[in-house]
């Protein structure tokens, strides 16, 4: 990844302002088949969320990934993404340009091969003890859900699973969706990554950290932690 390494006038955020980074050499990247991954364009507020399907060693990656059709033909004329994973509860990421966007026979990105990685190494923070109702959402499924702390870097999530229920077969670094509703900031949908779980008497107890946040996303949790202290001092 070239410079800026944290964000730009674009919200072209690799890593989140409470953040340490670590460059690496792109021979280091260490992905999988299968690996989720969270794609962002330089300049699009939203992120895209993907697997990857394929790679040459040192040359080039595919994702899968569904994208507007406006969007994927930008870039199959070529363009420069951002892409992000976690991996053992650390976020990794780097910036790549693509060489070609298809949608037959399915919707593939492929991409260069990084020079240059960042791992991120998140600071602690403080989170703020919330009751929020929420929806958590797999690839297949929607669960209501409880975020009961949020912090600018994750939040704790609290659902009910049986053993049954597909989510119980979540694991660590597996990437969804929360949907959190901030009252007057608003309700965002964001990509998070689990950290570590805990199950308790037909409940998930799952620590999180938000995958990708732009700038007006990250604006709104500041506002409502503000808020919060305000009202619980």
């Amino acid at each position: 990844m070239s410079e800026p390494s944290a964000t730009d006038s674009q919200n072209n955020t690799i890593v989140p302002a409470e953040s340490k980074v670590v460059k690496m050499s792109g021979v280091q990247l260490r992905v999988s088949l299968g690996k989720d991954v969270v794609i962002r364009i330089p300049g699009v507020e939203q992120s895209y969320r993907g697997k990857i399907v394929g790679y040459d060693p040192y040359d080039y990656l595919i994702a899968s990934v569904r994208m507007p059709s406006k969007v994927r033909k930008s870039l199959s004329m070529g363009g420069q993404i951002i892409v992000k994973y976690i991996l053992q509860g650390t976020v990794y990421g780097f910036k790549t340009h693509v060489q070609n966007a298809i949608t037959s026979p399915t919707s593939l990105i492929f991409f260069d091969y990084p020079s240059v990685i960042e791992k991120v190494d998140l600071r602690r923070d403080t989170r703020t003890s919330c009751s929020i109702q929420s929806t958590l959402q797999t690839e297949k499924t929607e669960h209501e859900c409880l975020i009961v702390n949020i912090s600018l870097t994750g939040c704790q999530v609290s659902v009910q699973a049986g053993t049954r229920d597909p989510i119980s077969n979540i694991t660590t670094d597996d990437a969804l969706v929360v949907f959190v509703n901030l009252g007057a900031e608003g309700t965002l949908k964001l990509p998070i990554a689990v950290r570590n779980i805990k199950r308790k008497k037909g409940l998930l107890i799952l620590g999180t950290m938000f995958l990708d946040l732009n700038d007006k996303e990250e604006e709104r949790i500041k506002q409502y932690l503000d808020r919060m202290g305000r009202l619980t001092r």
